[in-house]
C-alpha cells in the first residue's frame, strides 16, 4: 500500500460528523470535505517545491462511516480530472439544481474526489501571478492602463509528465486514505488525455476509466521533447463572452439545449476559484488559464497499454470520429463502449439534454462495466439518453 499522506483539512466539523453516530435520515446526507494533499512539484516552474494539491472529496455520511472504518467496497472510488481551461468544482460539483454529478454519484454510494492540477482552481498557479507572464494582448486585457512588460517568467508552465505525476500522488493518496488498490477515473478533454496517460502507465492502480470528450493524439510523440521548459508564456485569459458564447453557444443547435440561467452560475464559481483573476480586467473578471509545453505520451501506443474498462462520451456537435479513433486504438482492453450524444457540445456536462445521461451511464460503467448491460459497443443516443442505435 501507499505510504500515508498528512491530510489538511479545512471542513474539520464534516470530518467530526463522519466519524459519529448518525440517524437513518442523517446518513444520506452528502458530506464534503476539502484538503490540500503534499506533494513534491515537478512543474518546471517550481520544481522541487513542496506545495498542496487541492482535493474535495464528497460522499454521504453514511458511506463515509463505512470508508472511515475500513469497509471500502471495491468499484465505489472514483477521482474527477477537469480539462484545459476549468477547474474541478464549476465541472463536477456546480451548485445548481441537480448539475453537481459529484452529488449524484455520492447518493449513489460512491466516495467521490475532484483534484485540481496546478495552475487552476486552488492548487498551485507558479507564475500565474504576474500580469507581465502573458501575451501582450492579454496584458492590455488584464491591466488596460498599464505599459506592456516582458515576462519574468517566459516558459510554458508546466508539462504532461507534471500533471500525471500531480494525479499520482492523489491516487495514492485516496488509495491510502480509503484502503483500495484501485481508483476509477473520469476525465474531461484535457483531462481525458491526462487520465487516459496516466492509466496506460499504472494499470495496477485504475479500476476503470470514463473519458467525456477526451483530448487525443494518435499520431503524436511517445518521448517527452529535449528541450523543455519551451520559450513562451505561463498563462493566458479567457473572457467570460469567450468561453460562453465563442466556445459554447456557437456550437448549440437545439431548442433548450441550454438551461438559461446556468452561465451566470458557471462564471461566478469560476471567479470564486480565481481570486485573482475575479478583480482583474472588466468588472466580471477573467479566467487565469495555464499555458503548459508540448504534450506527448497520448498516442496509438500508449491507448494500446491500456487495460482498465474504458467509456468515451462525445457529444454530437463536438468532435465524434476524433473520439472513434481512440476508441479505435484502445486494443488493449476487453470491455470499450463509445457513446456519441445527440444535441451536445464539448461542454455536454452543463447542457439540459445530456447531463442526467451523463450522470446516468457514468453510474452503470463505474459500478458494472457495462452500458445497457453490454461490455463493449458504439452507441448514438437521442436527448437524454434516448436509445436510437448501436451495440455494434
Amino acid at each position: 500500500m501507499p505510504i500515508r499522506r498528512t491530510v489538511c483539512v479545512l471542513l474539520a466539523a464534516a470530518v467530526v460528523a463522519m466519524a459519529l453516530p448518525l440517524a437513518v435520515g442523517a446518513q444520506q446526507r452528502v458530506v464534503t470535505v476539502e484538503r490540500f494533499v503534499p506533494h513534491t512539484s515537478t512543474v518546471p516552474a517550481n520544481a522541487g517545491a513542496r506545495v498542496g494539491i487541492y482535493l474535495r472529496e464528497k460522499a454521504t455520511a453514511a458511506a463515509a462511516a463505512r470508508f472511515a472504518s475500513g469497509e471500502s467496497p471495491a468499484g465505489r472510488v472514483v477521482l474527477f480530472v477537469h480539462g484545459g481551461s476549468v477547474s474541478s468544482i464549476p465541472d463536477y460539483d456546480l451548485d445548481y439544481k441537480d448539475y453537481s454529478w459529484m452529488r449524484y454519484l455520492a447518493e449513489a454510494g460512491f466516495d467521490t474526489f475532484a483534484m485540481d492540477q496546478s495552475g487552476y482552481g486552488r492548487s498551485p498557479r507558479p507564475m500565474m501571478d504576474d500580469p507581465c507572464n502573458m501575451s501582450e494582448a492579454d496584458q492590455a486585457l488584464a491591466t488596460p492602463h498599464a505599459e506592456p512588460c516582458e515576462p519574468s517568467y517566459p516558459y510554458g508552465s508546466t508539462t504532461v509528465q507534471s500533471d500525471w505525476d500531480e494525479i499520482d500522488t492523489v491516487v495514492d493518496y485516496i488509495r491510502e486514505l480509503r484502503g483500495v488498490e484501485r481508483v476509477s477515473l473520469l476525465g474531461w478533454s484535457a483531462g481525458g488525455r491526462r487520465t487516459g496517460g496516466y492509466a496506460a502507465r499504472h494499470p495496477e492502480k485504475v479500476d476503470k476509466l470514463f473519458l467525456y470528450a477526451p483530448g487525443y493524439g494518435p499520431n503524436g510523440s511517445s518521448e517527452a521533447p529535449a528541450d523543455l521548459p519551451r520559450p513562451g508564456v505561463p498563462m493566458r485569459l479567457q473572457t467570460r463572452e469567450t468561453l460562453t458564447q465563442g466556445r459554447w453557444q456557437e456550437n448549440v443547435v437545439c431548442e433548450n439545449q441550454v438551461d438559461p440561467g446556468i452561465r451566470e452560475i458557471i462564471w461566478r464559481t469560476i471567479m470564486a476559484f480565481d481570486s485573482l483573476g475575479s478583480v482583474w480586467g472588466p468588472p466580471e473578471g477573467v479566467m487565469r488559464v495555464r499555458a503548459g509545453n508540448p504534450s506527448w505520451g497520448w498516442n496509438k501506443a500508449y491507448a494500446a497499454k491500456v487495460t482498465a474498462p474504458t467509456m468515451i462520451v462525445v457529444g454530437e456537435q463536438d468532435t465524434p470520429q476524433n473520439r472513434g479513433v481512440l476508441h479505435t486504438d484502445l486494443t488493449g482492453t476487453g470491455s470499450k463502449v463509445l457513446i456519441t450524444m445527440a444535441c451536445a457540445t464539448h461542454f455536454a456536462v452543463w447542457e439540459a439534454s445530456q447531463y442526467k445521461f451523463m450522470h446516468r451511464v457514468s453510474l452503470e460503467w463505474l459500478s458494472e462495466g457495462t452500458y445497457r448491460g453490454r461490455s463493449n459497443g458504439v452507441y448514438q443516443v437521442g436527448v437524454n439518453g434516448a436509445e436510437t442505435s448501436g451495440g455494434q
